[in-house]
């Protein structure tokens, strides 16, 4: 499988959660960075109790007993159906069991068909692969308007003439198989195997990928750079390299066929309903860039098959996450209720078994229970009165940050770097909201400072 939803699909502090952890990780690969060693140590599960200090088994945050879960939905599979002149297939939604037959169906009943117009977020390799053999077979051109990644993009490789519109995006990474239990992530590596059109038995999706680039000329060191991106850091190169890459025909200068929802998906359209909202209105005034970036996942994601609502919490994460990024800036006040916020949101995700961090992939939750109404709410009130402050605190430089964590919040955390929460995208999940009880229960003058070392570690500003 490879699928790569253009936002963050996290709720009840999950953002925030992932974005520390990623953080810390990425910390550790610096040279310079003081944290690399110990963290690396603990997590490894070199480091035994007595190379800690006398109190670091004595976290505040224990591991709660199972709970059981319901299973979330899938995702919607895609809707495949034909334009009113039977020129254009649309493809909009997830590619998964079944989408072969269904494409080939309507291919059948189409021999007009010129084209393929594509809106997806990927699915399965196999059937992404079966589809993109009829797309050559009947020398169909393929168009993307807002969005094609992952398993998507080998259809869109088969197509005779690869055009995209001028805000399209398409997203490579390596193909991966992922339990949603556990998040874990099982991948298999690509090989050498050579490979022709009509391989059928044994082939594992990264090859799946790489022989559909390859049948199509794609530059060697394009296909290598795709799949080793790993399906949380989707690659989305520019126009500019896909052109040279041989991937993309041409860029359009303007959209040349409708979208599937027709006027309600423009982006003007998208872009007019979201402003309604304080959180939207108030960072387009202080955060443009940022927030018109967030428009454009919104725009994509609705228009790969997401319901609006979905759509809309994808792009508010992209915000979230954005804002989150300047935290180490906010005054004490603003740190202490940012703080309390994931803190008391890590304790309610953790009472009912982590709902947040077991996300379907291709799901972007929308909030429902009363508790994520609530935090939702106060997050919203919370992003609009930083970013609405002329105040703002000196940021921690990153040696200091670094040496402040290292001396004081890693004896707190390191049980759970030994547990090894930070197994899959679920795992590092748990960790992070674990991480924010655990640095609420520290004394009070060290608190704020540690929370405001860990949003100004090196890491924080890379991810």
């Amino acid at each position: 499988m490879a699928v790569s939803p253009p936002g963050s699909n996290r709720l009840h502090g999950c953002v925030l959660a992932k974005l520390v952890i990623c953080g810390i990780f990425t910390a550790m690969k610096r040279r310079t960075s003081l944290i690399a060693l110990p963290l690396l140590a603990l997590i490894s599960g070199v480091a035994d109790a007595t190379s800690l200090p006398a109190h670091a088994d004595k976290a505040p945050v224990s591991s709660p007993p199972p709970v059981a879960t319901k299973a979330p939905e899938q995702a919607k599979a895609a809707s495949i159906t034909v334009s009113a002149d039977g020129q254009t297939v649309y493809v909009v939604g997830m590619i998964f069991d079944g989408t072969f037959h269904q494409f080939d169906a309507v291919l059948l009943k189409a021999p007009q068909a010129r084209r393929v117009h594509l809106s997806s977020a990927g699915g399965y390799t196999l059937e992404a692969r079966l589809m993109a053999s009829l797309v050559r077979k009947r020398k169909l051109d393929t168009y993307v308007e807002t969005y094609c990644a992952s398993a998507c993009t080998q259809v869109f490789a088969a197509g005779k003439s690869r055009v995209m519109g001028p805000a399209a995006q398409l997203g490579f990474h390596e193909a991966s198989l992922i339990d949603d239990s556990s998040g874990e992530t099982i991948t298999r590596k690509r090989t050498d195997r050579k490979l022709t059109a009509t391989t059928v038995f044994g082939i594992n999706g990264n090859d799946t990928l790489r022989l559909a680039y390859e049948l199509i000329g794609t530059d060697p060191a394009f296909i290598d750079k795709a799949l080793s991106h790993s399906h949380e850091s989707m690659w989305l190169p520019t126009h500019k390299e896909l052109i040279e890459a041989r991937v993309v025909t041409r860029v359009a200068a303007q959209p040349e066929w409708p979208i599937p929802l027709g006027e309600n998906g423009t982006r003007d359209a998208v872009r007019t309903r979201l402003i309604e909202s304080p959180l939207w209105q108030v960072a387009l005034g202080k955060v443009p860039a940022a927030t018109e970036a967030a428009i454009d996942d919104v725009w994509r994601t609705y228009n790969s098959g997401s319901s609006f609502e979905e759509a809309s919490v994808a792009g508010r994460s992209k915000l979230v996450v954005f804002v989150t990024k300047s935290l180490a800036e906010a005054p004490d006040p603003l740190l202490d209720r940012s703080l309390t916020l994931y803190a008391n949101s890590a304790r309610s995700e953790r009472s009912r078994g982590y709902p947040g961090c077991k996300t379907a992939l291709g799901i972007v939750p929308v909030p429902t229970e009363t508790a994520d109404l609530m935090f939702v709410g106060l997050e919203d009130a919370l992003i609009i009165d930083f970013l609405s402050s002329p105040q703002r605190a000196k940021r921690m430089a990153g040696d200091e940050a670094t040496r402040y964590f290292t001396k004081e919040v890693i004896p707190v955390i390191a049980p759970l770097f030994r547990d090894g929460f930070a197994k899959g995208l679920t795992g590092k999940c748990k960790m992070g909201l674990q991480m924010f009880e655990a640095i609420d229960t520290m004394p009070q003058k060290k608190r704020i400072k540690a929370y405001r070392a860990l949003l100004s570690l090196p890491g924080m500003a890379e991810i």
